[in-house]
C-alpha cells in the first residue's frame, strides 16, 4: 500500500522499490506530531509474517510503547536528540530489540520512518559483547561525520557515521578519507541530497548494495557489498561502472537499460562470481541482484544494485544432491567390497566436480584390526591420483610405517571425528601434491580431510577416506557440516552393508543350527517313527546336493517341497506352498497346454514324461554346468555350448503319483533334468554334420585345388582339382604317404616353398608364395586359335591348423591356378617393350630427321647472308664512284686508265643491275630456305602428331612479344613485296591487366607463322596489300559472336590424348586468348572453306601450282590449337580477302613464376633489336652490323667465343660470320678438344679472351651435353677462374624435351638450327645479359 501523502516520483519511489525487494520484514510510519495515521505501508516480507504484521499494524494505531518511542524519537540532527548512546532497547538507540528480533531505523525528510528487522541480535546487545556494531542515524538530508576526523579532512569535506563500522571502523574510515574530489561526485559536502539520502539508506542496510550514479554510473557501496569485492575494496569507490566491473558492465548496463525504460526494478538471473581475497586467491560465491532506477521528474539519476548472496543455499543443495545420490549407490551395495567400488564410482560421477578434486580410499583388514599388529591398508580407489604417485600407494601400514601420509591415516583410524590436514602446519606436505592431476577448478588443494568409516562407534576402523577441499572456498561450519553429514551417510551406509553381510551369516548360522536342533529333536521321536524320520532326513539333504530338480505335490496340486536344483531350473520363486499357476507362468506360452495335458494324462496312469521349455530368469546368468568328465569331445571339437544361451531351458520332466485310501491322488513327486545342453550339443551336431557336408560339396565343387598337410609335407586330404593340378592319382591316405609338393614342385621354387612353410611354423600366420607345377597348362588362343602349352603356375595359401593346446600341428590352403594371367602378364610385358622401342625409334628417327634436314639448310641461310653482304658492300662501292658518259675513243697508252678513273655510265648501269639482280637471287635463297625450314618443320611436327610425340610444355612469357617475334620474321618478306603488316593488341587484352602467361611459346609461334605465311603468300599478288595481326582476350571461352570467324567444332576423335586436355570448363586462373591474322588476298569460297584444315588438302587443285605448299599448315595449326583446349577457324569471301582466327587457354603464373619472369624480361629489355624500317637492300648490312644498339644501354661484352662445332661447313661459315662482327673465335671439332682448348684461355691462366661458348649436341668422340657437365663440374670445383661462363647450345634437334634436357645439363639457352647469324648475336647477347656479363 503506498503511504498518503507521499510524493511517489523521485526518490519516494526509488524507496518504495528498494522496501518492496528487501527480503526483511520492513514498514514505513508517518512520525509527525499530528492525529494518529493509519498504518499506511508493510512491505511483502512483513505481511507474510501476520502475527508481527498484527503487531506492528496495533502498534502504529496505538502509537504508545517503547518501540514506538524509539520510532518516534527526532533524528540525531535535531536539537531534541540526544548527545549520548542509550541501552540497545532505549528511545535513542540506533537499533531496539522487539519480538525477538533487532530493529534498526531510517528517517526520511523528518517525516516518514522506515523501519526494517534483522534476524541477529542489535549489534550493542550485551549478547553481542562489546566491540560490535553502533548504529548512529540522523536524517536523511545530513552528513554525520567521523568523530575521529577533524572538520575538513579528508575526502573533499562532509563523512558518514563511524558507528555503521565494526571493531576498526576501517569502512567508514576509508569512505571519509577517500578523495572524492578526484571523483566525478565531487566533494562529499556537494552531493546531491537525493545521493546523500541513498546513501544514507544504503549503509544502514545490512545488505551488500551498491549505487552507480551520474551519466558516468560512478560506483558507492556499502560495507556488506566490500566484502563482495575482495581485495578490490577500496579501489573500486568513485570508479565509473567500465572500471569497476569491466567483465560485466555490458551486462550491468543492458539491465540498467531496460530498468530506466520501464522505470522500475529489473530482477537478473544468479551468477557465479570468484571473490579474490587478500591473498589473491579466488572465492565461490553464488550473488542474484537486481537494478532499480534512482529517478526524479522522469529522469534517471542513477541505479541500486542489491545483492543477495545466495552461496550457501547453492553450496547446501550441490552438497545435499551429492549427498543423496551417494546414499542411493551405496545402499545397493551387498558386501564391503562392492561397496568401496561404488564409493569411488559415485564419487568420481559426482558433478560437478568442485567440491571432490581429490579422493583416496584406504580399507582396512577387519583382521588385522583386531590383532592390532601390522595393520595393513590397502588402496581401493582414488581420484585425481596418478598411477605410482607417492601419495597413494597400493599399500600402507599403518603402525611403524612413515611412508607419505602414513601417520595421518594412523592418527585418523585412532579418531572418531575427521581430521584435517593443512599445508600451512605442514601436515599435508606440498612435496606429495606435486604431479596430481587436480579434478573440478584443477587449483591445489590446500587442505584435505581423513575421514574414518566404522559401522558403529565401538567397531574399529574399515576404511580410510581422504578428500581434498575445494580450493575456493573456506572450511567454514557450513564445510564442516558436509564433512560431518558425508561421515554420518558414510558410515550408516557402511553399517548397513556390514550388517547385511553379518545377516546373510547368522541365517546360514541359524539355517544350521536349526537343522542341527531339528535333528536333536528328532531323535527324541518315538522309535516307531526313527526309520522314517532318518529316512526323510537322508532324502532331503540328498534332494539338495543332486542336480535333478525334485519337487512334491499335494492333492490340490501345490507344491509342498522343491529343492534347490528345482528352483534353478525353473526360475520359480522360493516361496512355499507354491500354486499350479504360478508353476505354469514359468513355462512358455506354446508348451503350457502340453503341461496342462500331462497332469491329466497323471490322472489316469501315474506316471507321465513330458519335455517343456521354461523360461530363464532375467538374472540368473550362471553359465550351464558341464558334469565333471563329461563329453570330453565336447571340448576337443571346440564346442561352446554356453555362447548364445538365450532366454528359455528345456526340461525333461518325470511325474509318478500316489492315490490316498479314497482312490484320489495324495501325492505328486517329479523329478526336473535340464536339458538344455543336451538339446545344444545335439542341435550343434546336427549343424556340424551339415556344415562339413556343404563344405565337402563345396570343396568337390570349388575351382581352386583345396588341400590339408601335415607339418612334414604329407597329404592329409585334398579335393580332385588339387590333385588335377598336381597330376597325381586320388589313393587312399590312410595307407599311402603322399608328399605332393616334393614330387609335383619344379626344382627352382623348392626352396622359396620351403621358406615360406618356416615362416609358417614360426610365425603361425597365413603365408603366399607363387610356384610353378611340373604339369603343363594348355589353352587354346581364341585369336589365333592356336594351341598354348606353358608351366602350370600356381597362388599357393597356406593357414595354420592349431589343436586344443595351440600348438600347429598342420596347415590348410589352397591352390589357384594363374597361369593364364601370367601368360597375359608375360604377352604384355613383351608388347610393352616392343611399344617402347618402337617409340624410341620413332623418336631416333624424328631427331635423325630434324639434325639432317636443318644442318644443311643452316649453311644454306648464313652463305646467303654473307652473299647479300657482299653484293651489298661492292653496291655501296660502286655507288660512291664517279661516273662518265661513254665515249667512242680509246686510252691511250700515254694515258692510262689510273685507279680512281671514272667509271663509264653504261657499264656502271649494268653492273648495278647486276649486282642488285644478285642479291634479289640471294634473297630468293634464303626465302626458300625459310620456306623449307617450315615444310621440314611441318612434316617433322606431323610424324610427332601421329607418332604421340608431340606435347605441350608451358612456360611463363609474355604472349605479345611472341606475337611480335613471329611479326618480325616477316616484316622484310612484307616490305619486298609491298604488304603493309600491322600488329594491333585489343583493348580487352589490356583490361584483364595480362603481363605474363603460362603457355607453350613454341606451338603458339608455330600456328601464327603457319598463319602469316598464308597471308602473306596469298595477298602479295592483290591490288590491295594488307595483313593485319590482332590480339584479344577473354575470361571465358569465346563463342562464335565474338569473332567474325566461325570456329571448328572440337570433335572427340580429334582431340589430343598424348598428354590430356584441360577441361571445357574454365577454371578459375584460365585466360583465353584469340588471335585473329586478316588480309585482303583473293578470298575463299564456301566449297574452298569445307576442304581447308585437312590432311595434305589445300583450298583447290590450282593452289599448290600457283603458290605451292604442303597443305599440312593448317590442319597442324587445328591440332596445336586444340592440344591448348583451344580451336581454329576461317571467316572468308571471294574477293573480300579473309580472316583466320584461333584461341588457346592459358594459365595465369604463380607469383614466383611472375617474378621470376619478370627479372628475366627486364634483363633482356635492355638489348634493343634492330629497327624494322629498313628496306630490302638493306638486309645484307643489318646482317653484317647484327644490331643497331640504343647509345644509353651498355652492351655485355664477349671478347671471345669457343665454337664447339663437327660440322666443316657450319664450322667454317659461322666462324667467318662471327669474326666479321668483331669477335674472337676458337675452334673445336668434338668436346675432348673443346675441354683442351679450354685450358688455353684466360678461364684456365691462358691468353685466349673466353666468353661466350656455342656448343653443338650432336658430335663424335664426345657430344656436347657431355662436354657441358664437365664444364660446370670444372667451375663447381674451382678449376675455372671468373664468373659463370655462358654455354649456347646451338643443335638441329628441335623437340622440347632435348631442349629441357640441355638446360638441364647445364646450357644456359638453345638455338635450333637452322638459324642467321643476327638471331646469334641477339641470342648470345641475351645469355650474357641475363648471367650479368656486362
Amino acid at each position: 500500500m503506498s503511504p498518503p501523502g507521499l510524493g511517489i516520483s523521485g526518490v519516494g519511489a526509488l524507496v518504495l522499490d528498494l522496501l518492496q525487494s528487501d527480503p526483511r520484514p520492513t514498514f514505513a510510519v508517518d512520525i509527525t506530531p499530528a492525529e494518529p495515521h493509519p498504518f499506511f505501508y508493510a512491505n511483502p516480507a512483513l505481511c507474510d509474517i501476520q502475527a508481527l504484521h498484527r503487531k506492528v499494524n496495533d502498534l502504529s494505531h496505538a502509537r504508545t510503547g517503547a518501540f514506538w518511542d524509539w520510532i518516534a524519537r527526532p533524528s540525531p540532527s535535531s536539537p531534541s536528540s540526544p548527545s549520548s548512546p542509550s541501552s540497545p532497547s532505549s528511545p535513542s538507540s540506533l537499533s531496539f530489540y522487539y519480538q525477538n528480533a533487532c530493529w534498526t531505523r531510517s528517517v526520511l525528510s523528518n517525516q516518514w520512518a522506515v523501519v526494517s528487522s534483522n534476524t541477529q541480535l542489535p549489534p550493542n546487545h550485551p549478547e553481542h559483547g562489546p566491540g560490535r556494531l553502533r548504529h548512529q542515524r540522523g536524517n536523511s538530508n545530513s552528513l554525520l561525520h567521523d568523530p575521529d576526523d577533524q572538520p575538513g579532512g579528508g575526502g573533499g569535506g562532509g563523512g558518514f557515521p563511524t558507528d555503521f563500522m565494526p571493531d576498526q571502523e576501517s569502512f567508514v574510515h576509508v569512505v571519509n578519507n577517500l578523495d572524492w574530489v578526484s571523483t566525478p561526485l565531487g566533494p562529499l559536502s556537494q552531493w546531491p541530497p537525493n545521493l546523500q539520502q541513498t546513501f544514507n539508506q544504503v549503509l544502514a542496510d545490512s545488505r551488500p548494495i551498491a549505487i552507480y550514479w551520474g551519466s558516468q554510473l560512478t560506483t558507492l557501496y556499502n560495507e556488506a557489498f566490500s566484502k563482495l569485492c575482495g581485495s578490490k575494496h577500496p579501489a573500486l569507490l568513485g570508479k565509473s561502472l567500465e572500471d569497476a566491473w569491466p567483465d560485466f558492465c555490458q551486462k550491468i548496463k543492458q539491465t540498467m537499460r531496460v530498468a530506466a525504460s520501464r522505470q522500475r526494478a529489473s530482477d537478473e538471473d544468479e551468477w557465479r562470481f570468484f571473490v579474490e581475497k587478500a591473498d589473491g586467491s579466488p572465492e565461490e560465491t553464488y550473488l542474484r541482484w537486481s537494478i532499480i532506477p534512482i529517478t526524479e521528474k522522469n529522469t534517471c539519476l542513477g541505479f541500486i544494485q542489491p545483492v543477495h548472496d545466495a552461496t550457501s543455499t547453492r553450496l547446501w543443495e550441490r552438497r545435499t544432491k551429492m549427498l543423496i545420490n551417494l546414499g542411493d549407490m551405496l545402499v545397493t551395495a551387498r558386501d564391503v567390497k562392492s561397496y568401496w567400488a561404488k564409493l569411488m564410482e559415485e564419487l568420481e560421477a559426482c558433478q560437478p566436480t568442485y567440491d571432490i578434486p581429490l579422493a583416496i580410499l584406504y580399507s582396512i583388514d577387519k583382521d588385522a584390526n583386531a590383532s592390532r599388529v601390522g595393520r595393513a591398508c590397502r588402496l581401493e580407489g582414488c581420484l585425481g591420483v596418478p598411477s605410482g604417485h607417492p601419495i597413494a600407494p597400493p599399500t600402507l601400514l599403518l603402525d611403524g610405517d612413515e611412508v607419505g601420509l602414513s601417520s595421518s591415516f594412523r592418527q585418523a583410524a585412532e579418531s572418531h571425528n575427521p581430521l584435517l590436514l593443512q599445508t600451512r602446519d605442514g601436515s599435508l606436505p606440498n612435496s606429495l601434491l606435486e604431479g596430481l592431476d587436480w579434478r573440478g577448478f584443477k587449483d591445489p588443494c590446500l587442505e584435505a580431510v581423513i575421514c574414518p568409516m566404522r559401522p558403529t562407534k565401538e567397531e574399529n576402523v574399515l576404511g580410510l577416506l581422504l578428500l581434498g577441499l575445494n580450493p575456493r572456498r573456506p572450511y567454514d561450519n557450513d564445510y564442516r557440516q558436509y564433512i560431518a553429514l558425508l561421515g554420518q551417510k558414510l558410515t550408516t551406509t557402511l553399517a548397513s552393508t556390514v550388517l547385511l553381510e553379518e545377516e546373510a551369516r547368522r541365517g546360514r548360522n541359524i539355517a544350521e543350527q536349526a537343522a542341527y536342533d531339528q535333528a536333536i529333536l528328532k531323535e527324541k521321536f518315538a522309535m516307531q517313527t526313527k526309520e522314517a524320520t532318518e529316512s526323510v532326513q537322508k532324502f532331503q539333504q540328498i534332494a539338495e546336493f543332486i542336480p535333478v530338480g525334485m519337487c512334491f505335490g499335494n492333492q490340490r496340486g501345490d507344491i509342498t517341497f522343491a529343492n534347490e536344483s528345482w528352483h534353478r531350473i525353473t526360475g520359480a520363486a522360493q516361496v512355499n506352498p507354491f500354486s499350479p499357476d504360478a508353476f505354469l507362468s514359468c513355462v512358455i506360452e506354446e508348451d503350457k497346454s502340453n503341461v496342462q495335458r500331462a497332469y491329466e494324462e497323471l490322472q489316469k496312469t501315474l506316471n507321465v514324461t513330458i519335455e517343456f521349455r521354461v523360461r530363464k530368469p532375467p538374472d540368473d546368468d550362471a553359465p550351464l554346468q558341464h558334469p565333471i568328465g563329461s563329453s570330453p569331445s565336447f571340448e576337443k571339437a571346440g564346442l561352446d555350448l554356453d555362447a548364445h544361451d538365450g532366454s528359455v531351458r528345456h526340461v525333461l520332466g518325470s511325474l509318478k503319483a500316489e492315490r490316498g485310501p479314497d482312490g484320489s491322488i495324495d501325492l505328486v513327486l517329479a523329478c526336473l533334468t535340464d536339458v538344455t545342453l543336451h538339446k545344444k550339443a545335439a542341435e550343434e551336431a546336427i549343424r556340424r554334420a551339415q556344415q562339413a557336408e556343404n563344405l565337402k560339396r563345396m570343396a568337390e565343387l570349388a575351382t581352386v585345388g583345396m588341400y590339408d598337410m601335415s607339418l612334414d609335407g604329407r597329404l592329409l586330404g585334398a579335393n580332385n582339382v588339387f590333385y588335377e593340378m598336381c597330376g597325381l592319382e586320388r589313393t587312399d591316405l590312410s595307407q599311402v604317404a603322399v608328399k605332393p609338393f616334393n614330387d609335383c614342385v619344379v626344382d627352382e621354387d623348392l626352396p622359396a616353398l620351403h621358406k615360406t612353410l618356416v615362416m609358417l611354423a614360426d610365425e603361425g600366420k597365413s603365408q603366399t608364395a607363387e610356384i610353378r607345377l611340373k604339369t603343363l597348362w594348355t589353352e587354346t588362343d581364341t585369336t589365333t586359335g592356336d594351341q598354348i602349352i606353358a608351366p602350370r603356375t600356381v597362388l599357393a595359401t597356406f593357414m595354420p591348423v592349431r589343436n586344443s593346446e595351440g600348438t600347429i600341428e598342420a596347415f590348410t590352403g589352397c591352390l589357384s591356378d594363374v597361369s593364364l594371367q601370367k601368360w597375359q602378364f608375360e604377352k604384355e610385358r613383351q608388347r610393352k617393350d616392343e611399344a617402347i622401342e618402337s617409340k624410341r625409334q620413332q623418336e631416333n628417327f624424328v631427331d635423325m630427321t630434324s639434325h639432317e634436314m636443318r644442318n644443311p639448310l643452316s649453311a644454306i641461310v648464313q652463305c646467303a647472308d654473307a652473299v647479300i653482304g657482299c653484293l651489298t658492300k661492292v653496291l655501296e662501292l660502286v655507288e660512291t664512284q664517279p661516273i662518265r658518259p661513254c665515249e667512242p675513243s680509246e686510252p691511250s697508252d700515254s694515258n692510262p686508265v689510273s685507279s680512281t678513273a671514272e667509271i663509264p655510265s653504261g657499264i656502271c648501269q649494268e653492273g648495278i643491275q647486276l649486282l642488285e639482280n644478285s642479291i634479289d637471287n640471294a634473297e630468293t635463297i634464303i626465302a626458300c630456305a625459310q620456306h623449307q625450314r617450315r615444310i621440314v618443320d611441318d612434316i617433322l611436327t606431323m610424324s610427332k602428331l601421329d607418332s604421340n610425340l608431340l606435347s605441350i610444355t608451358p612456360i611463363t612469357v609474355n604472349p605479345i612479344h611472341i606475337a611480335q617475334e613471329a611479326f618480325k620474321m616477316f616484316e622484310v618478306e612484307a616490305r619486298r613485296v609491298d604488304i603493309d603488316l600491322t600488329m594491333v593488341v585489343d583493348r580487352s587484352y589490356h583490361d584483364l591487366n595480362i603481363e605474363f602467361l603460362d603457355l607453350d611459346p613454341s606451338r603458339l609461334k608455330q600456328v601464327l607463322i603457319n598463319l602469316l605465311t598464308n597471308a602473306l603468300k596469298f595477298t602479295k599478288n592483290g591490288p590491295t596489300r594488307n595483313v593485319s595481326i590482332t590480339i584479344s582476350a577473354f575470361k571465358s571461352r569465346p563463342e562464335d559472336q565474338k569473332s567474325c570467324v566461325q570456329f571448328i567444332p572440337r570433335a572427340p576423335d580429334l582431340l589430343w590424348q598424348g598428354d590430356g586436355t584441360s577441361s571445357l570448363v574454365p577454371g578459375e586462373n584460365s585466360i583465353y586468348l584469340m588471335f585473329e591474322v586478316k588480309d585482303t588476298g583473293q578470298g575463299l569460297t564456301e566449297e574452298e572453306k569445307s576442304s581447308l584444315f585437312q590432311r595434305f588438302v589445300q583450298a583447290n587443285s590450282k593452289t599448290h601450282v600457283k603458290y605451292g605448299g604442303s597443305g599440312l599448315g593448317l590442319f597442324i595449326s587445328r591440332r596445336l590449337t586444340e592440344m591448348q583446349n583451344g580451336a581454329i577457324g576461317v571467316a572468308s569471301s571471294p574477293g573480300q580477302g579473309s580472316t583466320f582466327a584461333f584461341y588457346i587457354e592459358a594459365q595465369v603464373p604463380s607469383q614466383e613464376a611472375f617474378q621470376e619472369a619478370q627479372a628475366a624480361a627486364k634483363a633482356v629489355g635492355h638489348i634493343l633489336r634492330a629497327p624494322s624500317g629498313t628496306t630490302g637492300k638493306g638486309l645484307g648490312k643489318r646482317s653484317s652490323a647484327a644490331k643497331r644498339l640504343n647509345p644509353e644501354v651498355a652492351l655485355p661484352r664477349i671478347e671471345g667465343v669457343l665454337l664447339v662445332e663437327d660440322n666443316l661447313i657450319n664450322q667454317q661459315i659461322t666462324r667467318r660470320d662471327l669474326h666479321n662482327n668483331g669477335y674472337a673465335v676458337e675452334v673445336a671439332n668434338h668436346g675432348i678438344e673443346a675441354l683442351e682448348k679450354l685450358q688455353h684461355t684466360n678461364r684456365a691462366g691462358g691468353q685466349f679472351p673466353l666468353g661466350l661458348i656455342l656448343m653443338d649436341i650432336e658430335m663424335p668422340i664426345q657430344d656436347g651435353l657431355t662436354c657441358t657437365r664437365k664444364i660446370r663440374e670444372l667451375e663447381g670445383a674451382g678449376k675455372l677462374s671468373g664468373p659463370r661462363i655462358p654455354i649456347i647450345a646451338v643443335s638441329a634437334n628441335a623437340r622440347m624435351e632435348q631442349i629441357m634436357e640441355a638446360k638441364a645439363a647445364g646450357c644456359d639457352d638453345v638455338l635450333v638450327k637452322p638459324f642467321r647469324i643476327p638471331e646469334l648475336i641477339e641470342k648470345m647477347m641475351t645469355v650474357a645479359r641475363q648471367l650479368g656479363q656486362w
